[in-house]
C-alpha cells in the first residue's frame, strides 16, 4: 500500500495504467489515501504551530502505538509551506535498511529481511533489492520491480557503471547489469572481501559518489573489517573500525579515507566538495579531511601517538544516534534551505538542519532548525536523499526498539517525500539517453542531483572509451573559464578528472588559480598518482611516485607562501599519502604558520604526517619541530621518542586520565579498551572503563581517612554506552553501600546519573573505598565517569 498524504490538497484521482511487470495501488489503497488526505485537511491549520511533542530523552524501546503512514504522517508537525507524501508504506516495502536514486530518478531500495538483532542475522538468501518508479512525479510509487531477491545481509547500495554496488559482509560485490533490464546479467562479483559484522548496526553502509570518482562508504567503531581484494593475504589488507572508506571502480583500489568517528550512518559532500559525517553518541557533527583521525567513540585508537585527535565542529547539541547526511543543493526548496545539510534524529525522532560556517580550514557546525518532528517513538529515519524534483526524501526502518535490540514491527518501513506546496511534477528523467555533451551541461544544474548522476555516467563512458573525449574536453574547459562562483569551476575541474580529460600539467597549472578551492582540489587529483595511502604505510619507505621533483618543489612553496588555510590543509592530506622522503620540505615549510596552532585541523593534520617518521628519523623529528613555530608538535615529538616502539594499552596515559576525572584514585582490572578519556561524551568530558570479564569488575580504589566531625560525601556522575547498560557498586571496606544499574531508564534527561553516597558513617576512620564498573548482561558495558569527587563540609 502506499498513501500521498498532502496537509493541503486532494488528489482524488491518478492513472490507475501501469506495466504488467509492476505491482499497481488498488482503488481501495487510493480511497484511503484520499480520506487521510481530507482528515489532514481539516487539522492543518494548527500544524504551523506543533512542535516536537516527544520528550527529549535517550531511549532504546518504547510502548508507541503502530501508526498507519496517514496516522504517522498526521502526527508531523510539518513546516508551514510544505506537505509530506507517503512515496511508499507496508507491505510495499519491508525492512528497508538503504535505498538510492539511479539516472531515471527511480528509488532501488534494499530490505533486509536477514535482520534480527544487534547480535544476531540469519544467513538465508532473503534479503530483496525492489525498483519504485514514481511516473507522475506526485510523490507516490506508482511501479515496483524486484531486482534480486536471493541475497544476505546487505546494509549498503550504490547504483553506477553497469550495474549495483552492494555491501553484504564479509564481502563488497557489484551485481551486473549492462543491458539496463532490471534484472542481474549473474551473480554479484565480489570486489572486496573480509569485511566485518560484529555489530549488524555498524558494518559498512552510507554508499555514496565521491566527486572525484571514488565510491565513498562509512563503517562502524563496534566492527572490526580486514579489507582487501579476494585472496589478498593479511598483511595486504587493511583494518578499519570506524571511519569513512572508499574504493575506485576503475583503478579499483580500496583505501581508508578517514578514521575515528562512531557508528556513522550519513556522509556527503558540499558544492565545494568538503566532506561531512553525521555521528551518534559522540558529537554529531564533523567535517571529513583525507587523512584525518577524528573523536573516536569507546575504543583507543589504532595508532596510540595521536595524542589529539581533530573534534566535532558543532557548536549545539541533539540527542543521540543522527543517521543520513545529504546537503540541500537544489532548487525546489525555499532560498534559506539552500546548502542546509539534512539528517535524521533516531532518538529526537525529528529530521533536523545544520548549516556550515566556514573558519579557518574548516567550519562551524550551527543548527538551523528542528525542520520536521514526527512526534512517533516509531520513527527510525536514518537515511536521506535528495530526489530529481529537488525533495528530500527520508528512509523510515520505522519500529519501536530504536537501537535494533529487537523487531517489534516485522515488515514494516517508509519512505516519505518532502516538499514545497504547490511544486508542479517535473519531467521524469532519463539521463542515460543524454548525449555526452549534454550529460557535461548538465554539470551546471541548478539541482545537484542531476550534476552527481551525469558526472558518474560520463565517467562510466570513459571507462568504456564510448565518451568523444575531445568535444568534452573542450565543452567543461569552456566552462571553467566561464564559470560563475566555485562551485561550478569545480563542478567542470571534477568532471574533467573523473572523464580523464585534464592531464598531470593541466592541474599543475591549476595551482596559480585565483580560487583557493580550485588550488586545494588540484592537490588532491594530484595526489592520485601516488600509491601511499595515509592508513597503509607498510611500503611506504620503498613507494614511489609519479610526481616529478619541480612540483614537489611547487608543493613546498606553496606550504610556504599560499595565504589559504584550506590549501594548507590539502597539502597536509597529500603529505600521508607521500614517501617519507619527498614528506619532509613540504612539511618543514608548513610548520613555520604560527596562526595553524589555533585551526581546527591544521596542526593536528601537521603532526599526523610527521609521527609515523619520528621512530626511524628522530633528530630530523627534533629539528623540524624546534625550528617550526608549533609548540604542539614539539611536545608530541618528545612524548613519542620517550615511548619508543611501545604501544600502551588504550593508548594514551591512564594516570593523567584517572587523575583528572578521580584524582588520588587508582584503577586495577580494567578491561577492552582499557582507561580511555573523551574531551566530549554525551556534551561533557568523561572517562571510560568497562568491566576485566563477566565476573571481574573494574575497580577505581583509595585508601582514605574519612574525617571526623564532618559530613563526607562521594559524589559520582556517571553515563553508559547507549547500547549496554552496567552495574555501579560502591564499597567501603567491603560493606556494599550504593548498588545502582547505570541505564537508559536510570540516567537523567541529560542521560547522566548522580550518585551521592554518604561516607559519614565512617567518620574518624581509615577505609579502603572501592568504586565497581560490574558487568550486568555482557554487552557494551562500558561506563562513563564525568566525576568521581570526595566531599567534606
Amino acid at each position: 500500500m502506499s498513501w500521498k498524504v498532502n496537509p493541503a490538497v486532494c488528489h482524488p484521482s491518478r492513472n490507475d495504467a501501469v506495466p504488467s511487470t509492476a505491482i499497481s495501488l488498488t482503488m481501495n489503497h487510493r480511497l484511503l489515501a484520499i480520506v487521510a488526505v481530507c482528515l489532514l485537511a481539516v487539522t492543518c491549520s494548527g500544524i504551523a504551530e506543533a512542535q516536537n511533542t516527544l520528550p527529549k530523552k535517550q531511549h532504546r524501546t518504547s510502548d508507541a502505538p503502530f501508526l498507519s503512514p496517514p496516522q504517522a504522517v498526521k502526527a508531523m508537525s510539518i513546516p508551514s509551506g510544505f506537505e509530506v507524501s507517503v512515496f511508499a508504506a507496508e507491505p510495499d516495502i519491508a525492512e528497508p535498511i538503504a535505498f538510492t536514486f539511479d539516472d531515471r530518478g527511480r528509488i532501488w531500495v534494499v530490505e533486509n529481511m536477514n535482520y534480527r538483532t544487534r547480535r544476531a542475522h540469519t544467513d538465508d538468501p532473503v534479503t530483496r533489492i525492489v525498483i519504485l518508479e514514481d511516473t507522475d512525479s506526485d510523490g507516490v510509487f506508482d511501479n515496483k520491480k524486484t531486482f534480486a531477491d536471493n541475497l544476505t545481509f546487505t546494509s549498503g547500495i550504490a547504483i553506477g557503471f553497469g550495474g549495483v554496488f552492494v555491501g553484504s559482509p564479509p564481502n563488497f560485490s557489484f551485481i551486473p547489469d549492462a543491458d539496463q533490464d532490471d534484472r542481474p546479467d549473474g551473480p554479484p562479483v565480489v570486489l572486496l572481501d573480509g569485511w566485518g559484522i560484529n555489530d549488524r548496526h555498524e558494518t559498512l553502509n552510507s554508499f555514496i559518489w565521491g566527486p572525484d570518482g571514488w565510491l565513498y562508504g562509512c563503517h562502524g567503531v563496534f566492527t572490526q573489517s580486514r579489507v582487501g581484494k579476494p585472496g589478498e593475504s593479511a598483511e595486504r589488507r587493511q583494518y578499519i573500525d570506524g571511519g569513512i572508506w572508499r574504493y575506485h571502480p576503475v583503478t579499483q583500489k580500496y583505501e581508508v579515507f578517514a578514521r575515528g568517528l562512531s557508528n556513522p550512518w550519513g556522509f556527503d559532500f558540499d558544492d565545494h566538495g568538503q566532506g561531512f559525517a553525521t555521528c551518534c553518541v559522540i558529537p554529531h557533527l564533523f567535517h571529513i579531511v583525507q587523512g584525518g583521525v577524528f573523536t573516536k567513540q569507546s575504543r583507543p585508537h589504532i595508532n596510540p601517538y595521536i595524542y589529539d585527535d581533530i573534534k566535532t565542529i558543532r557548536d549545539h547539541t541533539h540527542l543521540s544516534a543522527h543517521g543520513g547526511a545529504r546537503f540541500y543543493l537544489a532548487d525546489a526548496f525555499p532560498k534559506e534551505y539552500q546548502g542546509r545539510l539534512f539528517m535524521c534524529n533516531i532518538h529526537e525522532h525529528a529530521v533536523l538542519t545544520d548549516v556550515m560556517v566556514p573558519s579557518g580550514s574548516g567550519f562551524i557546525g550551527k543548527h538551523g532548525d528542528d525542520f520536521l518532528p514526527t512526534n512517533d517513538l516509531a520513527w527510525v529515519g536514518f537515511s536521506v536523499e535528495i530526489g530529481p524534483e529537488g525533495g528530500v526524501y527520508l528512509l523510515d526502518w520505522h519500529d519501536t526498539d530504536v537501537c535494533g535490540n529487537a523487531i517489534n514491527f516485522p515488515n514494516s518501513g517508509r519512505i516519505y517525500r518532502v516538499m514545497p506546496k504547490g511544486s508542479k511534477p517535473i519531467q521524469r528523467p532519463n539521463l542515460r539517453q543524454l548525449s555526452d555533451l549534454e550529460l557535461v551541461e548538465m554539470q551546471w544544474h541548478a539541482n545537484d542531483w542531476y550534476v552527481r548522476q551525469a558526472r558518474t555516467l560520463l565517467q562510466h563512458r570513459a571507462f568504456t572509451k564510448s565518451l568523444k573525449a575531445d568535444a568534452v574536453r573542450q565543452k567543461l574547459i569552456a566552462m571553467f573559464d566561464q564559470a560563475a562562483d566555485s562551485a561550478q569551476r569545480l563542478r567542470a575541474l571534477w568532471a574533467m578528472h573523473v572523464t580523464q580529460t585534464i592531464d598531470q600539467q593541466g592541474l599543475i597549472d591549476l595551482l596559480d588559480h585565483e580560487d583557493p578551492y580550485v588550488r586545494a582540489w588540484s592537490i588532491q587529483l594530484l595526489g592520485e598518482a601516488t600509491q601511499v595511502d595515509s592508513f597503509f604505510l607498510v611500503d611506504v619507505e620503498q613507494a614511489t611516485t609519479q610526481l616529478p621533483d619541480s612540483l614537489l618543489a611547487r608543493f613546498k612553496q606553496l606550504a610556504a607562501n599560499d595565504p589559504s588555510p584550506v590549501v594548507r590543509l590539502y597539502l597536509a592530506s597529500l603529505l600521508g599519502r607521500l614517501p617519507f622522503d619527498q614528506r619532509w620540505p613540504i612539511l618543514e615549510a608548513l610548520v613555520q604558520h604560527r596562526d595553524d596552532l589555533q585551526d581546527h585541523n591544521l596542526a593536528r593534520m601537521y603532526w599526523f604526517a610527521l609521527e609515523p617518521m619520528v621512530p626511524t628519523h628522530p633528530a630530523r623529528s627534533l629539528k623540524l619541530a624546534v625550528e617550526g613555530k608549533l609548540p604542539n608538535l614539539q611536545q608530541h615529538v618528545a612524548r613519542r621518542l620517550a615511548t619508543g616502539g611501545m604501544i600502551s594499552s588504550g593508548g594514551m596515559d591512564w594516570p593523567k586520565v584517572v587523575k583528572r576525572f578521580a584524582d588520588g584514585f587508582s584503577v586495577n582490572h580494567v578491561g577492552e579498551g582499557g582507561v580511555v578519556g573523551h574531551d566530549v561524551f554525551r556534551n561533557l568530558p568523561a572517562m571510560q572503563t568497562h568491566p576485566k570479564d563477566r565476573k571481574l569488575p573494574c575497580r577505581i580504589q583509595k585508601n582514605l581517612n574519612i574525617p571526623a566531625n564532618r559530613t563526607t560525601t562521594l559524589k559520582l556522575k556517571v553515563s553508559h554506552h547507549p547500547h549496554g547498560d552496567w552495574q555501579l557498586r560502591v564499597l567501603a571496606d567491603g560493606k556494599v553501600l550504593a548498588d545502582q544499574i547505570v541505564s537508559s531508564k536510570t540516567v537523567g534527561d541529560d542521560e547522566w546519573l548522580d550518585v551521592d553516597v554518604d561516607l559519614s558513617p565512617f567518620a574518624g576512620k581509615a577505609i579502603r573505598l572501592v568504586i565497581e564498573n560490574r558487568a550486568n548482561d555482557w554487552m557494551n558495558e562500558w561506563a562513563y565517569w564525568n566525576k568521581i569527587q570526595l566531599v567534606s563540609e
